[in-house]
Formats: structure tokens, sequence, C-alpha cells
């Protein structure tokens, strides 16, 4: 390699890490949104192929001074991230393949720990900062691998949440993997001053040029495009967030602990004007999100029923008990493939309200968005005997599981142009739900994609729908 390929590599490496700095600090700002933002896809990719042109140059080097096995184990790694790359890519703009997410992530982290590897215990070992870079990705791989497979064997939902925390910010120090290669190519450069090279051919000098010049100002443009469409996140987020604040001061906080130790908050709003002498249904509204544990006023956000029927005319009008659980970070409400679920917990949690006045255990519904669109078709799939009704907007079941709800009375919706959910996920359910004997009400807004939930909440007769439901 030659003074001008070092340099080409350096510059890229850094391009990578100073990516990788600027993603992961705007994700921790803005949260699961951050990959919501309509120019990640172009980021994405930007990322990607600037990641591969890096790698590359490694794998040059790595070759040009007979370091086998770095670099046989380096393509590997590369292969295995280009498929977990492709994966999540399917993933942002269709969700297909959801169920191999998992098994590609863990296969992407075991060749990057394998690669780390063999710079600790090869010939690269020699060279102190490719044993600091083989140290370095070892640590990090550890550290992420625990937080992937821990909660996939844990039930404890305060532990989860600590790793999806340390998951999250383990993303600043990975970003700083390639510095050591930066670094040795550095001294390598150094070596090459007292040596006599190679001259390097005009023409390769111009177009190297222009592939860096090229490279900064995509990042660049994608950059300022992600961080201006972040601000309009947290802008919005913002007003949504007063909002809750708002609702919330009409619910009750509250907390369950089951005989294992397992705790769930939730929130829980009366009827109007409530009488404990007579019978009021319960409604299950499920946040879409998974905000921080430790704010239990922001984990309402996305509970959108609980928003509408807590509005004074509608319990006047619709007299009821809501209730509105808090999904830790990194688990769900079920119905998602290879995702941590509180699922058994907030059943627990809704069988123990049967001891309080009032409550009608015949006249249970569920309901939500987006993950709680999951989550309400799974809860009525995975426990049919609590629930009287569902709603569920924009989500997805098995599709195996259609028979189990037959008898239960279902009014779905969904966006044609969903990009966040496919809309694959309700037509499915729908349609086995039809052919196993059942009678769902299904409406799909053709020219609408996620944001639906405005046409859901004003459709004429839906709250008088659900609140006519009654288990037999």
């Amino acid at each position: 390699m030659n003074k001008s390929t070092y340099n080409f590599g350096i510059f890229f490496l850094g391009l990578v890490t100073a990516c990788g700095l600027f993603q992961s600090v705007i994700q921790l700002w803005v949260g699961v949104q951050f990959y919501m933002q309509s120019s990640f896809v172009a980021w994405f990719l930007a990322m990607n192929a600037i990641t591969l042109t890096g790698g590359i140059i490694l794998l040059k080097y790595f070759h040009s001074r007979g370091y086998w096995a770095a670099f046989y184990t380096l393509i590997a790694s590369t292969i295995a991230n280009l498929c977990f790359a492709a994966l999540v890519l399917m993933l942002l703009t269709s969700r297909a393949l959801l169920s191999y997410y998992m098994p590609v992530a863990l296969i992407s982290l075991s060749a990057g720990i394998v690669s780390a590897l063999s710079l600790l215990f090869s010939s690269t070992m020699k060279r102190f900062w490719l044993r600091i870079a083989g140290a370095y990705l070892l640590v990090i791989g550890l550290v992420w691998g625990s937080t992937i497979i821990w909660p996939l064997f844990s039930k404890d939902v305060q532990l989860n949440s600590t790793l999806a925390k340390i998951a999250q910010w383990t993303s600043i120090p990975a970003s700083l993997i390639y510095i050591p290669f930066i670094m040795h190519f550095l001294s390598e450069v150094k070596l090459l001053n007292t040596e006599n090279t190679s001259p390097v051919k005009e023409p390769s000098k111009v177009i190297l040029g222009i592939v860096r010049t090229l490279a900064l100002i995509v990042v660049l443009f994608l950059g300022v495009r992600l961080i201006s469409e972040s601000n309009s996140s947290i802008y919005w987020a913002d007003v949504n967030f007063e909002k809750t604040q708002t609702m919330a001061q009409l619910f009750e906080s509250r907390t369950y602990v089951n005989s294992k130790g397992d705790t769930l908050f939730y929130h829980l709003l009366k009827p109007l004007n409530f009488d404990p002498t007579k019978k009021y249904p319960l409604v299950v509204s499920l946040p879409y999100g998974g905000q921080p544990a430790t704010d239990k006023i922001r984990q309402m956000e996305g509970a959108v029923a609980a928003e509408v029927l807590s509005d004074d005319s509608n319990r006047a009008n619709y007299p009821a008990f809501i209730f509105i659980p808090n999904c830790p970070p990194g688990s769900g409400w079920g119905g998602i493939p290879n995702y941590p679920s509180v699922d058994s917990l907030v059943y627990e949690a809704i069988s123990s309200l049967d001891k309080e006045p009032g409550i009608d255990v015949k006249r249970r519904y569920v309901t939500g968005l987006s993950r709680g669109g999951y989550g309400a078709w799974h809860f009525i799939c995975t426990r049919p005997d609590m629930f009287a009704a569902a709603i569920p907007v924009a989500g997805g079941e098995d599709p195996k599981l259609a028979s189990r709800i037959v008898n239960i009375p279902v009014w779905a919706f969904h966006g044609a142009k969903d990009k966040n959910v496919p809309v694959s996920g309700s037509r499915d359910m729908i349609t086995a739900i039809k052919k196993a004997g059942g009678n769902p009400k299904y409406t799909e807004f053709p020219n609408d994609g996620h944001n639906i939930w405005y046409q859901v909440s004003i459709t004429p007769g839906l709250w008088d729908w659900l609140f006519a439901q009654k288990r037999d």
C-alpha cells in the first residue's frame, strides 16, 4: 500500500467514526423516532457504503501484509454485516423478514467477535494498535451481545430496561472502534516517509480526491436533513407531551407486583361520576412507545384511545375505566417475533382489578396503535377469554392464531401506504379470521400511511360499536 491509499483509508475510517458519533448522539436525543425520519434510509445506505469502503481498505492492508487470519475473518464479518444491513433495510422499508432479525444480528455480532479475536491471537498481535483494536472490538462485542441475549431468557422488567439503556449508550464507544486502525495507519504512513516508495499516478490522486469530496458532501447533506427532521420530531413530541401531561392529571398512577416480584407501573382512570354499585367497561389502551422507564408520564404517550376517551364529553357518553400500562424500554406488548414482551404481567395486573368494585369483567376491551396495535391483536389471541372486543390499529399478528378469535368482535384499521407497519399485518389477520369462520370489521385508508389515528378516532359509530360488545 502506498501513502495515498493509507490517507484514503484514514479519511474514510475517520468519516465512519464521525458519522457513528453523530448518529449515536441524534439517536439518544430523538429516541426510536430517529429511525422513522424520511431521510434515515438514505443516511443508512450512505453510512453502510462509507463503512464498506473503509472495510475494503483494511482488507487490502491485511492482504498486503499477509495477515491472513485477520483478512479472512474480516471478510466473514463484512459479509455478515452486509447481510444484517440488508435485513435492516428491508425492515425499515417493508417490515419483511422480522423473524430473522435476531438470528442475523447474533451471526453478525459473532463474526465481529471472531474478527476481534483474530487481531489478538494471530500475527497482528505484534502490532500495538491492531492489538488495541482487537481488545476494543472484543469488549464492545461482548457488551452488546449480553444486552441482546440476556433479555431473551430474562423476564425481569427492570433488568431488561437497564440492558436496553446499556445497549443504547454503548453505541457511542462502539462508534470509536476504528480509531485504533486510524492510529495504526498513521504510524504506517510515518514509516513510509522514511522509505523510498513508488510515486502515485496523478489520475489516481484525482479520483481518490473526488471520491472523498463526494462522500463528505453526501454525509453533510444527509446529516443536515436528519438534524432538521429530528428537531421537528422533538418539537411535536413536546407538543404531544403537553397533551399527555394534561391527560395524566386525570389518572391515578399505580404499581402492580406479582408473586415473583415482577413490577408493572400502570395508570387507571375511573368513570366520570363513578358509582361503585354500577358496572362499567374496562378499556385497555396500549401505548405505542417505550419511553424512559423513569418517566412514567411520558410512557403514557401513544395511548391514543385513552386520549380520546378521557375527554369530558366522551367520559360522559362512554363511562368506563381506562387502563394504561407502562411499557419498559426493550419490551413490547407481544405480537412482534423475537421481541421481549410483558404481556403476561399486564394480564395479571388487569385481573387484579377484578377485586375492585365497578368493573364489568364481561366488557373488557383492548386497543392500540402501531406497537399497541400488535399488542391488541396479541392480547385477544393469547387471552381470548379476557376481552370482549378489540380495535387494533396498524398492527399485526401470526395468522395461525386467527382461529382463536373467531368469536371476538374486532374492528381493525390500517393505512395502505404504511411504511412503518406493513398493511399485510392487518390484511392477513382479517383474511385468516374470515377463513376460520369469524366476521371481523376492517377499514383501510387507501391514501394514508402510519399516521391514521385521527381518521380512526372520528370513524362514525366506532365507539358505539365498541361499548356495545359484551362477552357471553
